[in-house]
């Protein structure tokens, strides 16, 4: 009998003991491969002062781009044709980033985007986009709210390699700050 306590005892604590390495392994493979990522460095304004984060390159197979995501935020494919970033703290803030082809009307895509603010929110108002972000073309912004929270829509016009793309960004109420999916959707590029 204590023979067998004994064997359960040693099972017991050998698995334990395996459970911590292989969460250990698990961890050296996860950050082994981020270091292998490409990475680029973000120097951006944050909240009145300047802030730096680095970003690792990720692809959507969902609609053939790549971007980098800041660390910090989770890159996930959401449905067909939508892609979705969210901050890992807080995933009440979170952007759909919807690609589209060249042959569709930025000013069908216009309404579109005051639409789908205007199907959470009851009054959907336009921003300045030269106020906005100075390295991303954007055709029209709106912003929409109620007691809760703030949405976004951004309506970004193809050039060199970015494709046409619509950011629709929701936020809690108290978060107003966001450049750094601003910041993340400017290295949108075609694959």
């Amino acid at each position: 009998m204590k023979k067998k306590i004994f064997l359960v005892c040693f099972i017991c604590l050998v698995s334990g003991c395996s459970t911590a390495f292989h969460e250990d392994l698990i961890n050296t493979q996860e950050e082994t491969l981020r270091e292998r990522l490409p990475q680029q460095k973000f120097t951006y304004p944050y909240k009145g002062s300047s802030r730096t984060d680095v970003g690792y390159l990720k692809r959507s197979t969902n609609q053939n781009y790549t971007l980098y995501v800041l660390e910090g935020y989770e890159f996930t494919e959401e449905e067909p044709r939508k892609d979705v970033i969210y901050n890992k703290k807080n995933d009440a803030l979170w952007m759909r980033i919807e690609v589209f082809p060249s042959n569709k009307s930025v000013e069908e895509l216009n309404k579109e985007t005051k639409e789908i603010l205007r199907a959470g929110f009851s009054e959907v108002t336009s921003l300045d986009t030269h106020l906005i972000h100075h390295n991303l073309e954007i055709e029209a912004a709106y912003e929409a709210s109620d007691d809760k929270s703030n949405a976004y829509g951004f309506l970004v016009r193809k050039q060199n390699h970015q494709p046409t793309f619509r950011l629709t960004i929701f936020a809690p109420k108290s978060e107003r700050e966001l450049t750094p999916f601003l910041e993340m959707a400017k290295t949108l590029q075609n694959t």
